[in-house]
């Protein structure tokens, strides 16, 4: 794991963040793609906790869009689990569901999430988010 955490700092963070998407849906993890790469970013994804993991230990990411109900691995467990690996990203938890994923985005904001975007969102909202947590 000490080799996953190569220096952040060696990176120009605000202007060339790269970014990890995780979500179960295919529509999602295309659509943040195309979206964020227009806008010039690194961005790759992964389908759920897992295979967001195994990217996340093979190398850092600074910011990380995270879905919260996901099969497998669900996201408040894989921020978690981040946190411990990679704990210089910043997490954006996003979701489809309301109050009954109250606890899990609590979890999550504990965890280290720093919000969480709700599906539908516009791109607007998720560029905003994005320039939010940048400049934290």
């Amino acid at each position: 794991m000490g080799e996953v955490k190569k220096s952040l700092a060696n990176r120009p963070f605000m202007r060339d963040p790269k970014i990890l998407v995780v979500d179960d849906e295919a529509v999602i993890r295309n659509l943040f793609k195309r979206v964020l790469e227009t806008k010039g970013h690194q961005v790759t994804v992964a389908k759920d906790g897992s295979e967001a993991l195994d990217r996340i230990k093979e190398e850092p990411f600074d910011v990380i869009f995270l879905d919260i109900v996901m099969p497998g691995i669900d996201g408040p467990t894989t921020c978690q689990t981040i946190g411990k690996i990679n704990p210089e990203a910043k997490i954006i938890m996003i979701t489809g569901y309301g109050a009954e994923v109250a606890d899990e985005i609590e979890k999550s904001i504990k965890a280290g999430a720093y919000t969480c975007l709700y599906k539908p969102f516009s791109i607007q909202e998720l560029l905003d988010a994005l320039e939010e947590v940048l400049k934290k």
